[in-house]
């Protein structure tokens, strides 16, 4: 008798566990949603906040760069107004500075003209007394002295008023480019200015506005005034500001060296490097933010009371027909009803509840039918259990899909499935078969249906752990009443017999030399390595075994290389040629290789054979030859030897073309010095640095090469004058200086050097290096190449003679005067 179900205690109630969790699901997504949406909001508030404040200190940054470079280039006019022969009479530059009605508007502290070792010689407004002061220990003030370029100080305090000054300097030079003196605009930050638009706005209700010098951390001017001349916080205190004085420009939030949060954003002014800042509390910042989020917070509250209640009163109606359901198939096992199909009440889950019951009782009559098919198969298959391979009987249905009713325990060795698998369909047997090979197979079981005729047939698998198999096929058709046809019959493993086949072809090719050697099946998929190749290569048989070759690709070769060459060995049944691969240590090779195809009886290949030779030395040792033969290992230009040969092709080009070119011969000035200074290592630097914009000067069918020392010669071929037409002498003339000058100015820039000692430190030099150059013309009927060359190295003396950093073209006068 069967046994009473136990009472469930009201809580273990699947109503009672669904409803809460539904409730708890619907209030966590529900306050999750809603943290989350308060959360993103919140972001993309601050980030609106954040847009707009910086773009208000970008503005005022863009006001404060444009007053400055206003005043800047005032100061650059009047440096470039004033003559040389004036500063030798101070009365009167005090005279012209007296007549700029400008100054007072845009300086408050009026203007200072210094000479060379920038004592001041004239000054307005007069009653400062800053004349005879001397101002040339100042920094930046040397630094323009030094270099002639025009500079905006950092605030600084006045050398006799104490006061709080900017200066803005400008170098007076002489008609060579030489420093004679300096102009400087001073506004006193203490008096009214032109950054006051800055000091006298707030942002916000309680921010100010504030301009740091980021080098000396110093406050320029700022909303609040005590700030003026303070520094700013000290490193590591307030991130965000360290962030900025590093060059960062945008908004960030950070707590002040006050201790207040503060949402603040910098830009940064170009004409000084200065920060222009602005700074707001983050609690008026982000007020409106905190305001959401409590409105949220209070909807979120009203509606999880609301989906509590609704979703209590909806589960307990939804989850009645369940119960009722439960209690009629309680009666069923208890034996109150027979065993019978459940009434479908309607199409929901309780429906299908009772398809499932009604297909349960369905195969269970099934099962018991089948009961005696399967009670006599397993008495077969102990018979034939120690027949070697399969012995089965396969079923074709008139679908097109087959069956196994019955197949011996052999076929989990040689398919990797059970029999009980393959009972009702041979899917999972089909499916390991090799797709090229089912055209074939499934033609040979159609002939042999169609005809009755035995079924015989060799094909493959890929079996799921032992990999690729060859099997034998060999059956008898019977068709029954129905027109089923059913085969009777057994399947072989001839897997070791193929191998064994295959061995036999490829033997005579195989591990024949002391090359690498690799062997791959049809599928380009690796079945052998000797020695050799592990060698070579690194990779041992058992990395390489079942690999396509690909893995020792070096990417050095694109695809059109590769498919050339499977068009060759395809066509030919061979290849030979260079690849670049890779070792297994990541180092690259080139081997000369070669490819070789095996083809069976039929003439389709059946297996790859490739030998190889690593030739990387070879090839390494012909390139560092070729390279130190021609090449200046310094700066990798043409040497003197190849710089003499491309000149005899250029000179043999010019004679049969009747075309023009020109010769440079270029020596760097004050070079010694450099060495003399910092030593050999730096002036190599300088020379690699010269290589380079020399390079950067010329064409491609150009030629520069370095002749020694500080030696350099540049060849220019194919000079061509207006619309690409040959150019007359005057035209290439012309041209061949006007290269010429872009050398020399490129060359004249300051060079940055760094060379890397020992020790791994670094020593920069900034250094001014220009160069002489000499220029001589050929064509096809000029003289010889060593003429050529005397000429251009006359041009070049010449041009050293003339004061150094110019150009000079030879002509036979320089001949007298050399």
């Amino acid at each position: 008798m069967p046994l009473p179900l136990p009472s469930l205690p009201r809580w273990r109630a699947l109503r009672t566990r669904v409803t809460v969790g539904i409730l708890l699901t619907v209030v966590l997504t529900l306050w999750a949603g809603t943290l989350g949406m308060g959360h993103f909001l919140r972001q993309d508030m601050e980030g609106t906040i954040s847009a707009q404040q910086f773009s208000t200190v970008s503005l005022a940054a863009r006001e404060v760069d444009r007053s400055i470079r206003e005043r800047l280039t005032a100061v650059e006019n009047m440096a470039a107004a004033i003559r040389p022969a004036m500063l030798a009479e101070p009365r009167q530059i005090q005279d012209y500075l007296g007549q700029r009605l400008l100054i007072p508007l845009l300086f408050n502290w009026g203007a200072i003209v210094t000479d060379r070792e920038g004592r001041a010689v004239a000054s307005i407004p007069e009653h400062l007394g800053r004349v005879g002061t001397a101002y040339g220990d100042i920094a930046f003030l040397r630094q323009v002295l030094d270099d002639g370029v025009s500079r905006v100080s950092d605030p600084l305090r006045g050398r006799r008023t104490g006061q709080p000054v900017v200066t803005m300097a400008a170098a007076i030079k002489d008609g060579r480019g030489q420093v004679l003196g300096l102009v400087l605009g001073v506004t006193n930050l203490a008096m009214p200015n032109f950054l006051d638009d800055v000091s006298a706005a707030k942002y916000g209700n309680t921010g100010d506005f504030i301009i740091t010098a980021p080098l000396s951390r110093v406050y320029v001017t700022s909303s609040d005034k005590r700030r003026v001349m303070q520094p700013g916080p000290a490193p590591g205190i307030n991130p965000v500001y360290d962030r900025y004085l590093g060059g960062y420009e945008g908004s960030g939030v950070a707590r002040s060296s006050r201790g207040v949060v503060e949402l603040s954003s910098s830009r940064i002014i170009p004409s000084t490097g200065w920060l222009m800042q602005s700074v707001l509390p983050a609690e008026e910042a982000f007020a409106p933010v905190r305001e959401m989020q409590r409105h949220l917070i209070l909807v979120s509250l009203v509606l999880t009371l609301v989906a509590w209640g609704v979703a209590a009163w909806w589960l307990r109606r939804q989850l009645k027909p369940l119960e009722e359901a439960s209690g009629l198939l309680d009666a069923m096992r208890s034996g109150a009803l027979p065993r019978q199909p459940l009434p479908v009440r309607q199409e929901d889950e309780i429906g299908q509840l009772a398809h499932a019951f009604n297909g349960l009782l369905a195969a269970i009559v099934a099962e018991e039918a089948q009961a005696a098919e399967h009670a006599a198969n397993r008495r077969l298959r102990k018979i034939v259990s120690h027949v070697p391979g399969v012995v089965f009987q396969y079923r074709l249905h008139g679908d097109g899909n087959g069956s196994f009713p019955f197949a011996s325990d052999a076929i989990q060795d040689i398919f990797g499935v059970s029999a009980e698998a393959v009972e009702a369909s041979a899917a999972q047997v089909r499916a390991l078969m090799l797709p090229e090979d089912g055209e074939r197979l499934f033609a040979s079981m159609q002939t042999s249906a169609r005809e009755l005729s035995p079924w015989r047939v060799e094909y493959r698998i890929n079996h799921p752990r032992d990999g690729l198999k060859w099997l034998l096929v060999d059956a008898v058709p019977e068709r029954d009443e129905d027109g089923v046809i059913t085969w009777y019959g057994f399947i072989t493993d001839v897997t070791r017999a193929k191998v064994n086949e295959a061995e036999l072809r490829i033997a005579a090719t195989t591990f024949e030399s002391q090359e690498g050697i690799f062997i791959t099946d049809a599928d380009n998929r690796i079945i052998r390595v000797n020695r050799a190749f592990s060698e070579m290569t690194g990779y041992s048989d058992v990395e390489a075994l079942g690999r396509n070759p690909s893995f020792l690709k070096s990417g050095r070769h694109d695809q059109p290389f590769y498919r050339a060459l499977w068009e060759e060995l395809a066509r030919e049944g061979c290849w030979r040629g260079e690849i670049w691969n890779r070792r297994k240590n990541g180092e690259f090779y080139a081997a000369w290789t070669t490819i070789s195809a095996v083809r069976d009886a039929g003439g389709a290949t059946t297996h790859y054979v490739a030998a190889f030779t690593d030739v990387t030395e070879h090839k390494a040792a012909e390139e560092q030859i070729q390279r130190l033969a021609f090449y200046d290992p310094l700066t990798n230009l043409p040497n003197r030897r190849l710089f003499l040969d491309r000149f005899d092709q250029a000179l043999a080009a010019a004679l049969r073309n009747q075309g023009l070119g020109a010769l440079m011969f270029l020596d760097l000035d004050q070079f010694k010095g450099l060495n003399d200074r910092y030593g050999h290592i730096m002036g190599d630097e300088l020379l690699v640095e010269v290589a380079r914009r020399l390079c950067l000067c010329l064409r491609g069918v150009d030629t520069v090469a370095r002749l020694g020392g500080d030696e350099f010669v540049v060849m220019l071929q194919n000079l061509e004058g207006v619309d690409g037409q040959e150019a007359s002498l005057a035209q290439a003339a012309r041209l061949a200086e006007g290269v010429a000058e872009k050398i020399r100015i490129t060359l004249a820039e300051p060079y940055l050097l760094t060379p890397r000692g020992e020790s791994g430190g670094e020593q920069v030099v900034r250094y001014c290096c220009t160069a002489s150059i000499g220029i001589c013309l050929f064509d096809g009927d000029s003289p010889g190449r060593d003429e050529l060359i005397r000429r251009a190295d006359v041009a070049m003396y010449a041009a050293k003679s003339a004061g150094r950093n110019t150009v000079r073209t030879y002509v036979p006068e320089l001949d007298g005067s050399a």
